[in-house]
């Protein structure tokens, strides 16, 4: 059976040698919400996609190593969204739509402004944990939380092309859903 998500000791601070480690690996840094926002807007939406993709994979690195690869639907949220929560990027959570899986990220720092950030994040995760190709869309913001379809990079060039031309989420997800109307 495997062990629930367990944080403690997860961060390390080193503070005689300046240093701050998660899980024993290469070092960390603290860095303002405001000052990482700012700096993904400056390097534009391939820019943060590029370095959100990479933190991700390091999260879905550690994930793969403390959860099998057929573990259930609420062990993999519990430990990706430990590791989200631990990058202080929000807490993690899932809806189902039919067949359509959409994850939800409350409380980010970030702001809307790091929705890009944080799809990034969650597709560099579950590509390095369950080694399967997705493509993670943010398709709904309210407020402090926003929602984020998992689909194939196939789909998700689908998805992206209904919303940019006035589909609303709810009707992508039933179009998903719809398997004459889907068209990737």
């Amino acid at each position: 059976m495997p062990q629930p998500f367990n944080p403690t000791h997860a961060v390390r601070f080193e503070l005689g040698r300046g240093r701050v480690t998660a899980f024993g690996t290469e070092p960390r840094v603290l860095v303002p919400a405001d000052a990482l926002g700012r700096l993904c807007e400056s390097a534009g939406e391939h820019g943060a996609s590029d370095f959100g993709r990479r933190m991700g994979t390091e999260i879905g690195r550690r994930v793969a190593e403390r959860v099998s690869s057929n573990a259930s639907l609420p062990e993999m949220v519990e430990h990706l969204g430990g590791d989200l929560a631990l990058a202080g990027l929000g807490s993690l959570g899932v809806e189902v739509w039919g067949r359509a899986l959409v994850m939800t990220v409350e409380g980010s720092p970030l702001g809307s402004h790091g929705d890009v950030l944080l799809a990034s994040v969650l597709e560099g995760a579950v590509q390095r944990a369950l080694a399967r190709d997705v493509a993670v869309v943010p398709i709904d913001r309210q407020d402090a939380r926003v929602r984020l379809l998992v689909v194939s990079p196939q789909t998700a060039a689908s998805v992206r092309d209904w919303l940019k031309n006035g589909v609303s989420w709810g009707d992508a997800l039933t179009r998903l859903n719809t398997p004459s109307k889907h068209s990737g």
